[in-house]
Parts: structure tokens; C-alpha cells; sequence
């Protein structure tokens, strides 16, 4: 059975980008749990370079888990 009090709409998003509150630093931020927060030292970074070291940075944690 659904929530009737849950919307679309107003559903919180698993992942987004902040910066801080003086503007100098940008975070990758996962909302959900276990939540998260990169800190990005480039702002400019290629999404789709980023995307690739952090595939790398999952298989090297996943890895040194066990």
C-alpha cells in the first residue's frame, strides 16, 4: 500500500552539487543514506572524467573491504 502522503514532486534527489556559503568550494553531496560529501578541488572538472575516478575509487573501496 502507498503513502498517500508522499508526493513526486517534493522527493528528495539521491544526488546533488552544493558549494559552500562563501562560494569557494563546490561538494558532491549523496543525500540518501549513507550519505556523503566531496569536496571537489576543481570546479571546472570534466563530469565525465569525474565520473570515471570515482567508478575507480568504488572498485578500490570495495576491494580493501573484505
Amino acid at each position: 500500500m502507498t503513502n498517500p502522503n508522499s508526493t513526486r514532486i517534493l522527493k528528495m534527489p539521491t544526488y546533488g552539487l552544493e558549494t559552500s556559503p562563501d562560494g569557494q568550494e563546490l561538494f558532491l553531496c549523496r543525500y540518501k543514506k549513507p550519505g556523503w560529501r566531496l569536496r571537489l578541488d576543481d570546479a571546472a572538472t570534466d563530469k565525465t572524467k569525474l565520473a570515471a575516478t570515482l567508478r575507480k575509487a568504488a572498485e578500490w573501496l570495495t576491494k580493501r573491504q573484505g
